[in-house]
């Protein structure tokens, strides 16, 4: 990624401003968060200081609390009680949901047209459920999905995996169409399912060989009796623990990979505005798995689960983790109750930190609970409340996990405040209560807040890394793009492009002269998977005011071309904000004749 001065018109790359009038983020006022609600406009983003949360309250039946207002709730961050700045009750209704098409076949896009208010999303979890326990938990989805989901129920099925989240089926009210589309998903073995090698001592002819080759080595006769004892424990010590270390490795790995899926998942469902609940169908993984920051195969990490707690919070999806191990027949129920409460206070409490969990949650290995299951429903309850959900194991009530799931999304309310910079990023705690007797709540226990304009580079890169390798588009920042002329050149093709970012999406950073940067991303690959083209600029610059006129009333735009040969390609492209961190991509099929 190279940057460059700004230019107006360039012969390769250059700024046009497009449509309507824009205000920045950071300059909205409350009249603006009050008028905004549930609509499209606001975003749980805290990066202009205005902290959105969403608030689920019921009463002792279950039932949703309507006639609520703002003087009715108080919100505290890290115990400091904030003034509510905007609050708006959300009913949800079912709309279709549909990309908006593109009128020509040169034309691409990555945005929703019909946004509805009320989202279910069923996750698969493919990656840390074993084998038999998918199979068994697809026949009771396919037999819920035939018996409890109606009309009014708007469902997306994802399944995530060890290469990426896969869309099995968008948004529908149709249950057979996804009872058809479980039927259809695969099913690959986990670690769960596998040992990285065959142990020696699993059987005396392996015993016995074994023995004879370590005799061998060590210039000794293997004559049997205490000391070939001896030997054979210690022959047969050594590959159980290098095979144990190996595994736990993977599994690490894994843990890392469904928080990069849980974060992609958040990018792509992000242009939906709303309460979204996540349903995500899993055995789970301990909260407490990690190596080393430069290890090939680490585990999860505090930047890790912090990187994807920020992405869910801001795309206002809330996750319903739920042990489907807990939802079989005659399944062995982990008991919550056996976490030993003196450990868990000791190690730092229940505060929501993900480093004081981490450090909690390392004692499982070292006999500090008595439940061998407690580390992953923990990590299950940490993702629930850090996002405003609910956990679900030890319970067989499949239809009853749905319906709350769907009610939280149905109904609902949106507090406002603003918050203020300390310049730190770092977990803040949220509480929220209601002034009413006999109501419960349910939100997000906090958030983190951080500064996009000063994340190190590595953070901006890994966030253009995901977006390029993704097969999902990240809907953030709403792109458009249109392919333009092609012109020879010697047996190659130059291949024009326009990429369109709407009025009032770009950030400009009007209290340092107008500040704008942004990096586009474009990769091309050819029917083999190979890199056929690749393009990286980082445009940043301090527009001059009829610039500025021209980005609030126009947008922006930018605009370059790929040098190809003959042949079928698949385009990726990728905008990232980098004052307001977020994202957004679209991919295109090209073919250059």
């Amino acid at each position: 990624m190279r940057t460059r001065p700004f230019t107006w018109i360039s012969a390769i790359a250059f700024f046009a401003m497009l449509a309507a009038p824009f205000t920045p983020a950071a300059q909205a006022g409350p009249q603006d968060a009050q008028k905004a609600g549930g609509s499209q406009t606001w975003k749980l983003s805290v990066g202009s200081n205005l902290v959105l949360v969403p608030v689920v309250v019921t009463d002792k039946r279950g039932e949703n609390v309507a006639g609520l207002s703002a003087e009715d709730f108080e919100v505290k961050e890290d115990g400091s009680v904030q003034k509510i700045a905007g609050l708006e009750a959300v009913t949800g209704d079912v709309e279709k949901v549909e990309k908006a098409a593109p009128s020509a076949a040169n034309l691409f896009r990555n945005t929703v047209v019909q946004r509805p208010k009320r989202l279910v999303i069923i996750a698969l979890d493919q990656i840390n459920t074993p084998f038999e326990t998918v199979n068994d938990s697809h026949r009771a989805l396919v037999d819920f999905l035939s018996k409890s989901v109606d009309e009014s129920s708007l469902i997306a099925l994802v399944a995530l995996q060890h290469n990426g989240v896969r869309i099995i089926h968008d948004f529908t009210s149709n249950p057979s169409v996804l009872i058809d589309a479980v039927q259809k998903v695969k099913t690959n073995l986990t670690s769960r399912d596998t040992h990285a090698s065959k142990a020696l001592g699993e059987n005396s002819q392996a015993d016995l060989e074994a023995l004879q080759i370590t005799a061998l080595l060590n210039n000794t006769a293997f004559t049997g009796g205490s000391s070939g004892g001896e030997m054979l424990a210690a022959v047969r010590a050594q590959p159980v623990a290098q095979r144990a270390q190996l595994d736990a490795a993977r599994k690490a790995q894994e843990a890392l990979i469904t928080l990069e899926d849980l974060q992609q998942l958040a990018q792509y469902f992000w242009g939906v505005p709303g309460r979204k609940s996540l349903i995500w169908a899993s055995t789970g993984f301990s909260f407490a798995q990690g190596t080393a920051a430069q290890s090939n195969t680490r585990g999860t990490l505090p930047e890790d689960w912090q990187r994807t707690f920020r992405m869910l919070s801001d795309a206002n999806i809330s996750v319903y983790p739920v042990d489907v191990g807990g939802l079989l027949p005659g399944a062995n129920p982990n008991n919550m109750q056996g976490l030993n409460a003196a450990a868990l206070k000791s190690a730092g409490g229940a505060d929501g930190n993900v480093t004081a969990r981490r450090q909690m949650l390392e004692g499982v290995e070292g006999g500090a609970f008595l439940d061998p299951g407690a580390a992953r429903h923990e990590t299950m309850r940490q993702v629930a409340d850090m996002t405003g959900g609910q956990p679900f194991y030890n319970s067989n009530d499949v239809s009853g996990l749905f319906h709350q799931a769907r009610a939280d999304a149905a109904q609902y309310y949106m507090l406002a405040y603003y918050t203020k910079s300390t310049g730190k990023p770092g977990w803040r705690k949220l509480s929220v209560k209601v002034k009413r007797d006999n109501v419960k709540i349910r939100s997000r226990s906090g958030f983190y807040f951080h500064d996009p304009e000063n994340e190190a580079e590595p953070a901006r890169q890994a966030d253009e890394r995901m977006a390029l390798t993704s097969d999902l588009d990240f809907t953030a920042m709403p792109l458009s793009g249109s392919w333009g002329k092609v012109e020879p050149l010697g047996n190659d093709r130059k291949v024009h492009f326009l990429l369109s970012i709407p009025a009032g999406v770009p950030y400009v950073d009007n209290e340092h002269q107008n500040h704008i940067n942004f990096d586009f991303r474009v990769v091309a690959t050819d029917s083999s998977g190979k890199v056929a083209a690749n393009l990286g600029e980082r445009l940043e610059t301090n527009l001059p005011a009829d610039g500025l006129a021209q980005v609030q009333a126009k947008g922006l735009d930018y605009a370059n071309a790929l040098t190809l040969a003959p042949g079928q390609y698949k385009v990726r492209f990728v905008v990232r904000d980098n004052l307001k961190g977020t994202l957004g991509s679209v991919s295109s099929t090209l073919k250059v004749e």
